[in-house]
């Protein structure tokens, strides 16, 4: 069995990802995706990776995760580069699994658990939103927004309302009255609905040590899950140093892509939680290798997942056969849309994901996708044929 073709798919339900479809030539097809910049992550998919894999076995998996990093170092080991090298990675586990008529939980080493916690990262691009938008109700009034989430049995939700002081002094400095103004979406929380909401505080690396701790430290009385990348994550020693300085648990970070570069966290104590982005990280192969020094360090991880049904649904097989894994991120304003561009499955409910024993991963984007006029497609096939076959552009590129 050798790989034939390499499709990319984006959908303006899913603005930030790019799916990417891996053929053979025994008609077996496996599926990715990676989010943030589709059209980079598309373009080195098909100008770098594609010349790489086709005519290649798919199920070499090791092989091609090596050779992806070894050209990914090139450019740091990160950006659109290991976006793209993450979500191919994906979609051979998703072969792997078929060919061997096995769940991809099954291939990583089995479950370890029955279901995956999620929680609600409270922001709302993409998807086709009605009603109230999550990104806008947690600043508007948390209280209701946590007592909504509880109806589906989501115990946790992240918000990040800090990030808007950051202009002020572009995070250098945070006022008494900004923390007073920007810690009142977590009051409303815990006045609604006590300690059956945790709440997780986002703060997109937005401020410098001082102003992070003092952050911190006004959170403390509402006994906050963590607080995630309050600082940059370029330098684990300043990461250790805020850590010692905070009661509350730091989380760090999606913005790390490899192993290498969490090493130092681990061997600075850099962090109290681990979390990655499997379209980020090199997909579930890094992945598994980042989870197992976390697990030596006895370190949880998490997933951070912006993205569509593929990887909602690589993140929760990562995690149901993760031993140290805790839970996954989702947004349900995005996969309250999934039904319109897959026929498979996502079962997300009470606050969980389940899955079943289908091959793979388990989910395909619905064959009405295809026929989509605002469907973006590129196609290269194993002449090295670069093609755009997309009908329609909505979205005035």
């Amino acid at each position: 069995m050798k790989i034939s073709a390499i499709e990319t798919i984006q959908l303006p339900e899913f603005p930030l990802s790019c799916f990417v479809i891996v053929e053979t030539d025994s008609g077996i097809i496996g599926m990715g995706e990676a989010t943030n910049f589709p059209d980079v992550i598309s373009a080195a998919i098909h100008h770098v990776f594609a010349p790489m894999l086709i005519g290649q076995d798919p199920t070499c998996i090791e092989h091609h995760s090596a050779q992806f990093y070894r050209y990914c170092n090139g450019s740091g080991s990160a950006g659109g580069e290991m976006r793209a090298a993450s979500a191919l990675d994906i979609a051979l586990w998703d072969i792997f699994g078929q060919v061997t008529n096995q769940p991809v939980y099954a291939l990583l080493g089995g479950k370890v658990r029955d279901s995956v916690k999620i929680y609600n990262t409270c922001g709302s691009h993409g998807g086709r939103i009605t009603g109230r938008r999550d990104d806008e109700w947690h600043m508007e009034d948390a209280g209701t927004l946590a007592e909504d989430l509880l109806k589906s049995n989501i115990r946790a939700m992240k918000i990040w309302p800090f990030d808007y002081a950051h202009p002020t002094y572009q995070g250098q400095h945070i006022t008494k009255d900004e923390i007073k103004k920007y810690i009142e979406p977590v009051k409303k929380i815990h006045d609604a609905v006590g300690d059956e909401m945790e709440i997780a505080m986002e703060m997109h690396s937005c401020w410098n040590i001082t102003s992070a701790v003092r952050i911190a430290e006004a959170l403390e009385k509402y006994n906050i899950k963590w607080i995630e990348d309050p600082i940059y994550v370029d330098d684990a020693d300043n990461m250790a140093m805020l850590r010692e300085q905070v009661k509350i648990p730091v989380l760090a970070s999606e913005r790390l892509f490899n192993r290498s570069q969490f090493k130092s966290f681990f061997e600075k104590r850099a962090a109290d939680i681990i979390m990655i982005d499997l379209g980020w990280t090199g997909g579930l192969t890094e992945g598994k290798k980042i989870a197992s020094m976390s697990d030596a360090y006895r370190l949880p991880i998490t997933t951070h997942n912006c993205g569509g049904p593929v990887l909602t649904q690589a993140s929760a097989h990562f995690c149901i056969s993760t031993p140290n894994a805790i839970e996954t991120e989702t947004l349900r304003a995005i996969y309250g849309t999934f039904p319109e561009v897959t026929d498979d499955l996502v079962d997300i409910r009470d606050g969980h994901i389940y899955l079943d024993s289908r091959p793979g991963l388990g989910v395909k984007l619905g064959k009405n996708v295809f026929f989509r006029t605002d469907t973006i497609r590129y196609r290269t096939d194993a002449e090295r044929k670069y093609l755009r076959i997309a009908s329609g552009d909505p979205w005035n590129r």
